[in-house]
């Protein structure tokens, strides 16, 4: 009787692993449109042009994307799931670029110019493997020479980008490693972009897509440079932060926190609506120091892109500091193809209204053959103010006023 039970009990076991084995082979993750992994809106596109006279203005014109897209699955085909898919693929681009000018160091120009000229390169390979619909690899291997620095050697090939992406039952998508994060509504003045030094350092991000209309959690290690060089982890090298998007009717809000054991917190919320074809935008941030001095920054701005012609503008306001309070403007256009030809014009102005300075870079390009481009530009620096704001760029060349030539010759994979 009790073998008769046990054989009955091991029949029964049998039974329920079988059951169990059936629903794994019934259940099947859907394969993932490449889009589903598009988690983040600059790691994969192509990085803007880092010439040292010409300003790729073409990212400051995209649209603040969501910090996740994700597509709403089709039905399930279950056929798809025996086909053969790539599962790796593999691009790169070479840029060189070389030229000279002339310019004037200091204020008034009327003495004798001095004399520019150099040459910049680099060279990038991407891989992106996807071994199955649940899981993704990526990677931006790069290396560059720049002789306005002082270097006509390549640099150590490095990772530019690295981190792998898991997708949990369309539910959850996890990201590791090393990329690049977008949040808030300013590209002039970036104050509610409490992500914008994420590629620096080693960083982990769960997105859920299904929660209000977006919600994601950061945790960012990145080794501060007053930290000892250690593997110890060290107050202020770890950070924590969140964001939440909602669209209510016509209007876009989101919230976002930063929280660091040394610098303290920071708060932002943010509005963008469309009127008559034109984005509108505002940040709001707060600073709470962990000595609980409380400081605020304020950003408006608007969008405006007809068939060829991009234009942005931003008021930025930064009481940051108790003693230096500034209120700035800024403003961006970029005319491509004028006349049905293949020449484009761009220009960014940036201006400190309290220190009375700011910078101009405005030029043109043309492309009279693949491959091969022409730029000209003439970057301005004004005032007497040091332009020491984190927002301005770093000038292009050791000069206030300079005119200057190059040609690029450029090739991708």
């Amino acid at each position: 009787m009790r073998e008769l039970t046990l054989n009955k009990n091991i029949l029964f076991f049998l039974f329920l692993i079988s059951l169990l084995f059936c629903q794994i082979l019934i259940w099947q993750p859907e394969k993932a449109d490449a889009a589903e992994f598009e988690v983040s809106r600059d790691s994969e596109t192509p990085e803007a042009d880092e010439t040292p006279y010409d300003e790729d203005f073409d990212s400051i014109f995209e649209d603040p994307a969501e910090d996740i897209v994700v597509e709403q699955p089709a039905d399930i085909d279950y056929r798809n799931q025996f086909e053969e898919s790539k599962k790796i693929v593999v691009s790169g681009d070479f840029v060189i670029r070389a030229g000279g000018g002339f310019g004037w160091t200091d204020e008034p120009f009327d003495g004798y110019p001095k004399k520019l000229a150099g040459a910049y390169a680099k060279a990038t390979i991407s891989f992106d493997a996807r071994p199955d619909p649940t899981i993704r690899i990526f990677g931006r291997l790069k290396t560059e020479m720049d002789s306005d620095n002082g270097s006509d050697v390549w640099s150590m090939l490095y990772f530019d980008e690295l981190y792998c992406d898991y997708n949990w039952l369309d539910k959850s998508f996890f990201r590791l490693g090393k990329f690049k994060m977008t949040w808030g509504q300013g590209r002039l003045f970036r104050p509610a972009n409490f992500m914008e030094d994420a590629e620096d350092g080693t960083a982990f991000r769960m997105t859920m897509p299904n929660v209000l209309d977006g919600v994601s959690l950061v945790s960012l290690y990145k080794k501060r440079p007053e930290s000892p060089k250690d593997n110890r982890l060290h107050k202020g090298d770890l950070s924590f932060a969140g964001h939440v998007d909602k669209t209510l009717g016509p209007i876009n809000f989101s919230v976002a926190m930063l929280y660091n054991d040394l610098d303290g917190q920071k708060y932002s919320g943010s509005v963008k609506t469309v009127v008559l074809g034109t984005d509108l935008f505002a940040d709001y941030v707060l600073n709470r120091s962990e000595e609980g001095d409380i400081t605020h920054e304020t950003l408006a701005g608007f969008y405006k892109e007809w068939d060829k012609i991009k234009i942005y503008g931003e008021y930025y306001y930064d009481g940051r500091i108790e003693d230096d309070i500034d209120h700035c403007v800024g403003l961006a256009s970029d005319f491509n193809n004028l006349f049905g030809s293949p020449i484009g014009m761009s220009f960014k102005w940036l201006h400190s209204i309290t220190d009375e300075a700011g910078q101009f870079i405005g030029g043109f390009s043309i492309s009279p053959w693949k491959h091969v481009k022409i730029h000209a530009a003439v970057p301005w620096q004004y005032g007497d103010k040091e332009l020491d704001k984190d927002f301005y760029e770093e000038f292009p060349i050791d000069s206030k006023l300079a005119f200057t030539l190059f040609v690029e010759l450029s090739a991708g994979f």
